[in-house]
């Protein structure tokens, strides 16, 4: 355990770079909504804009994390794969990292969003702000560790197969199977007794915002939430996590037994 904590000390230092990156990334887009909107007049408008595309990108944090972290790990894969630790606790320790930075991210987003919708716009109210909040942070992690798992699913095999070719061709089959595979699972999770298995555990929200409607009304900027009532399934939930779950134990043995340094 102690090992496994030192490992993830040094992640927190390796995937530093990756944290300020999304951090000035957000804060680039915020900034770029708040002042071209101020500029033309708008600036309520394009700056809720500017928060919806920047809880969008946070569900490709992870997955963006571990595509950083990994491709520095690459450039010393003799080293990192013969550190004397299994694979699944060298790849567990970097998704820990990811999703701390994650949540801090998150937070940070989260509260400067909040006092703005809640101080410039009349139509929220608690129930609405806590509906927005639960559903968003469920989904954005929920999606955000399926990606992540995909992601690390197929970087496994792009590098079983790069060491019988090129990255190009590599990366061209390890795409294709992609495509393919992708298929295969919608295909299946499509078959009515898999809906039956995972349509279970509704919770229906309500006033879960769908999008915004902004004009001028007599020179004076007014905008109009459009919400509607949403079902979820935590089956649907759990399905995910379970598949993502069994991509990363797929990717632990690929990286094990057939990547060879």
């Amino acid at each position: 355990m102690n090992a496994w904590l030192s490992l993830t000390k040094k992640e927190f230092q390796l995937g530093l770079p990756a944290f300020l990156i999304a951090l000035l990334l957000y804060a680039g887009i915020l900034s770029g909504g708040y002042f071209t909107g101020n500029y033309v007049g708008y600036t309520e408008g394009l700056l809720s804009v500017a928060f919806g595309f920047v809880v969008t990108l946070h569900i490709f944090f992870l997955p963006f994390y571990m595509y950083y972290s990994l491709s520095a790990e690459r450039k010393r894969l003799h080293l990192w794969l013969h550190t004397p630790m299994p694979i699944a606790g060298l790849l567990s320790a970097k998704i820990v990292t990811g999703i701390i930075f994650m949540i801090m991210t998150f937070v940070i987003f989260f509260v400067s969003s909040t006092q703005f919708f809640l101080h410039t716009l009349d139509f929220f109210n608690q129930e609405t702000v806590f509906n927005l909040v639960g559903s968003i942070t469920v989904l954005v992690f929920t999606f955000g560790l399926f990606i992540a798992a995909t992601f690390l699913f197929f970087w496994s095999i792009f590098l079983t197969f790069s060491q019988l070719m090129n990255d190009f061709v590599s990366f061209i089959l390890t795409f294709i199977l992609f495509l393919f595979l992708s298929w295969i699972y919608g295909t299946f999770m499509d078959l009515s007794f898999m809906q039956t298995l995972t349509d279970w555990g509704s919770i229906q929200v309500n006033d879960i915002i769908v999008g915004f409607e902004f004009g001028y009304v007599e020179n004076a900027f007014e905008a109009q939430a459009m919400s509607e009532s949403s079902i979820f399934y935590i089956g649907h939930f759990v399905r995910d996590i379970v598949v993502a779950v069994i991509m990363f134990i797929a990717a632990c043995w690929i990286i094990e037994k057939k990547v060879e340094v």
